[in-house]
């Protein structure tokens, strides 16, 4: 039969790795509306200058259908550069990385104190109602910040769990984590 710590540790251990996904996931949404904001940017970029390209080519032609053709073009691309700029600026892609990179942070501050109280029960450092009591806390403070989390979407669930699964991102062997210390404090001399 499981004693205290082992139901404690589950619970916490559960939260852990929800905080683990949680925090993925907002990053890599933070990731994709910055490429989108960036793409999206380039385009702009891109028919902005060749409007004025078009522009100048019809104002300068001496062929009559030249200049009608680089004239049709450049309207296109002007109504092009209109509706990037338009939509760049309805999406305000600067204020949604803001707000999944912040939410990203909070829950990176939440998993760290998870990691710490999985620490403390394996260390039976603090009672089995400290430890509750913790948790407890860790858990309206988490559940707090998903509740203000902006939405994600499945894109960034799928690249989160190919980042997690597949190229292992939250996990460090023992030579990793060693070579980023002082050889003192490594656990493999």
């Amino acid at each position: 039969m499981p004693d205290q710590y082992d139901i404690l540790e589950d619970a916490v251990r559960d939260m852990f790795a929800s905080a683990v996904w949680s925090h993925k996931i907002q990053e890599k949404q933070a990731d994709i509306y910055h490429k989108k904001y960036e793409r999206m940017e380039k385009w702009n970029i891109a028919c902005c200058s060749l409007t004025s390209i078009g522009i100048l080519l019809g104002l300068f032609s001496d062929c009559p259908s030249m200049k009608l053709l680089s004239l049709i073009a450049s309207l296109i691309l002007s109504c092009l550069t209109i509706f990037f700029t338009i939509y760049l600026k309805s999406y305000n892609f600067s204020n949604l990385i803001k707000s999944h990179k912040t939410a990203a942070n909070m829950l990176l501050i939440v998993r760290n104190e998870i990691k710490s109280l999985i620490a403390s029960i394996k260390l039976r450092s603090k009672t089995s109602i400290e430890i509750e009591e913790s948790y407890n806390k860790l858990m309206n403070k988490a559940n707090k910040i998903y509740m203000e989390s902006p939405q994600t979407t499945d894109e960034a669930v799928a690249e989160a769990e190919i980042a997690l699964d597949k190229k292992r991102d939250n996990t460090f062997t023992d030579e990793e984590i060693d070579s980023y210390l002082p050889y003192n404090l490594r656990k493999i001399k």
